[in-house]
């Protein structure tokens, strides 16, 4: 069994109030007796019980961080940048995976707030405001990371998916393409509504036709590309808009196995400008979403959200898409 505060106490030969104060208020202890408590810890191999100490203290410093998918490359991107300044202030930072289910997400914030996390960041898979809403009143503080939130108590790190799907569709019109199949779960997951209807906005006298994919992943956008190898040439899209760089690299592997030219036949764009979008077989034109800088400033916003509890929340200016064009558009 680990040791315990009495177990360091019984070893230096004092009483647990004053390895207690070894470990909170070392100041007002005697140099000899902070050394033998220091000795006694280093004997036994004592790991304080941080979590027991700030529920005792009525105040943690536990920040939970809930992701739509993640597995995803993406997302680890943004957590890098949440996880580098939480460190930073001293925070602990609790990670789950919601994994596109509704039900999980509401688990997720369920246990973080038994566990009384101070602060919660989540990238949603639908519509939870009126839920972290209700936190905010019992004291637990939270941002929203990709839809903007028009909220006093939630703040929120916005994403324009909208603007990058039009940024997508006016790319793909702009080289000529006019029958667009877009690969996502809009159903389901809000960003890829998004984007989806920022394609359209681009391109309403096109063809577009939408694949529903289970997950947003390598796999899922191989079976997508096997219904378009399976019609007929002349009935085939000559582009494809995937809501993800995964599910893109996935459709891509997929048409040249089976021998269409990319992006001679088709042409396709992905999302996010992943790592693995330019060490493509054929680098993929993407839609640039600086996943690292969106963690630093979502972090960054629920930490001023902490330091001043009766601040209103603001929304952080949304972070612009950028067009990235390689080789899977122009050739």
């Amino acid at each position: 069994m680990p040791a315990s505060v009495k177990d360091v106490a019984a070893r230096a030969g004092v009483s647990a109030s004053t390895v207690s104060n070894y470990l909170n208020h070392p100041h007002v202890l005697s140099e000899r007796t902070r050394e033998r408590v220091r000795n006694a810890v280093a004997e036994l191999g004592f790991v304080p019980n941080e979590s027991a100490r700030q529920l005792r203290a009525g105040a943690g410093r536990t920040i939970a961080l809930i992701l739509l998918d993640a597995w995803l490359p993406y997302f680890s991107e943004l957590s890098r940048g949440v996880e580098d300044v939480t460190r930073e202030a001293g925070w602990s930072l609790f990670f789950s995976n919601s994994n596109r289910d509704a039900a999980q997400e509401q688990r997720n914030i369920d246990m973080f707030e038994a566990h009384r996390a101070q602060g919660i960041l989540i990238y949603p898979l639908g519509d939870v405001l009126g839920r972290l809403e209700g936190l905010a009143d019992k004291g637990i503080r939270s941002v929203v990371i990709g839809p903007e939130q028009p909220s006093s108590s939630v703040g929120s790190v916005a994403f324009d998916d909208r603007g990058g799907g039009r940024l997508a569709g006016e790319h793909l019109i702009g080289i000529g393409r006019r029958r667009i199949a877009f690969l996502g779960d809009p159903r389901t997951v809000s960003q890829s509504a998004d984007r989806l209807a920022g394609l359209r906005d681009a391109a309403p006298d096109a063809r577009i036709d939408v694949i529903a994919t289970d997950g947003l992943t390598i796999d899922a956008g191989l079976l997508a590309a096997e219904r378009i190898i399976a019609a007929p040439a002349s009935e085939r899209p000559d582009a494809v808009f995937a809501a993800n760089d995964m599910l893109a690299i996935g459709a891509q592997t997929a048409l040249l196995r089976a021998g269409i030219a990319v992006p001679g036949d088709i042409a396709i764009v992905g999302f996010d400008d992943v790592d693995q979008a330019r060490q493509a077989l054929v680098p993929l034109t993407t839609i640039r979403q600086p996943g690292y800088e969106i963690g630093r400033a979502a972090a960054s916003a629920l930490l001023r959200l902490l330091e001043a509890p009766s601040t209103p929340a603001a929304p952080v200016t949304p972070f612009a898409a950028e067009l990235v064009v390689r080789a899977s558009t122009v050739g």
